[in-house]
């Protein structure tokens, strides 16, 4: 047995076996530390008790990521080698398009009130809506399954462990040939608060299977095996950055992402700008690195 082979058989036992370990440690903390202090309110639990006063409603979905429009989102250096000869009338790409992502989960089984499994949906799209010809020049397609489960274990100096979820996600753009870009990962969650603060830690296992193989074989030397967001809300108001790639690359083909949602005075729409820099922008461009930025709109943020 290979080692790759090797590593998914353990991550494939530790799927299994997570959910009576999570179950059974927190049926233990409960018995051992009957006076022990609740979850300490923190932004993470904020959240989590707004989405639970709906999970019960059969006919409502929940914001999962960030959920925004960027009608002008700039990008510094387009991929157009990647497009040759595969867009409308042979155009080149504008530096000024349309973006946006949509994110959605809905439970489908609840355990208990601490262990639920989600089925969530996510789709990022960019389109060159300001071309002769608009077309949609990439949609990246992310269908996944995760069992969350909300731990709240004290890490010290006010902090906590909110959640550890597990999970497996696909990520495609459904192109098909010489553009098609996709990948299958095992990854697990922490998610910690501490106030108006959230830090989430995702490290992934990427599958080596023939779709890797044949379209992106080393994509994972560009979008990394895992990343970190770290998130802070104040007034309504949330700042976030997203990190990739960054440490295992020794900062050579990482990625950074930073956001910002502010109120309009606009019910349920905020403000939102974000600013990237590094590759993977979309899985297209796994391996080609760029600068952008973009203003917008948006529904949902992490917080």
């Amino acid at each position: 047995m290979n080692i790759s082979k090797k590593k998914l058989l353990v991550f494939g036992i530790f799927i299994i076996i997570a959910p009576r370990i999570f179950y059974a440690e927190s049926e233990t903390l409960t018995t051992l530390l009957p006076n022990a202090a609740p979850p300490n309110n923190d932004v993470v639990d904020q959240r989590a008790q707004q989405e639970n006063k709906v999970s019960s409603d059969p006919y409502v979905l929940t914001f999962y990521q960030p959920t925004y429009i960027l009608p002008f989102y700039y990008t510094g250096s387009p991929d157009n080698t990647a497009y040759q000869g595969n867009v409308p009338d042979n155009q080149t790409l504008q530096h000024s398009e349309f973006k946006f992502q949509f994110s959605f989960k809905y439970p489908l089984w609840k355990f208990n009130d601490n262990h639920k499994l989600y089925l969530a949906y996510t789709q990022m799209s960019y389109w060159q809506a300001y071309q002769r010809s608009p077309f949609f020049r990439e949609t990246d397609y992310e269908p996944e399954i995760f069992l969350a489960n909300q731990v709240n274990i004290p890490l010290g100096h006010g902090w906590q462990t909110n959640f550890l979820n597990i999970g497996a996600i696909h990520q495609s753009n459904g192109e098909g040939d010489a553009l098609e870009r996709s990948w299958n990962r095992l990854y697990i969650n922490a998610i910690e608060g501490r106030g108006n603060w959230m830090i989430q830690v995702e490290p992934w296992y990427p599958i080596q299977d023939s779709s890797l193989e044949t379209h992106n074989p080393d994509i994972a030397r560009y979008m990394g095996y895992g990343q970190v967001v770290v998130a802070y809300k104040h007034s309504q108001q949330v700042l976030s950055l997203q990190i990739r790639n960054e440490v295992e690359s020794a900062f050579r083909r990482g990625a950074l992402q930073a956001t910002w949602s502010f109120p309009l005075g606009i019910r349920h729409l905020k403000g939102y700008v974000q600013v990237f820099s590094g590759y993977g922008q979309s899985l297209i461009e796994y391996n080609h690195y760029t600068n952008s930025a973009g203003v917008g709109l948006s529904l949902s943020d992490w917080l």
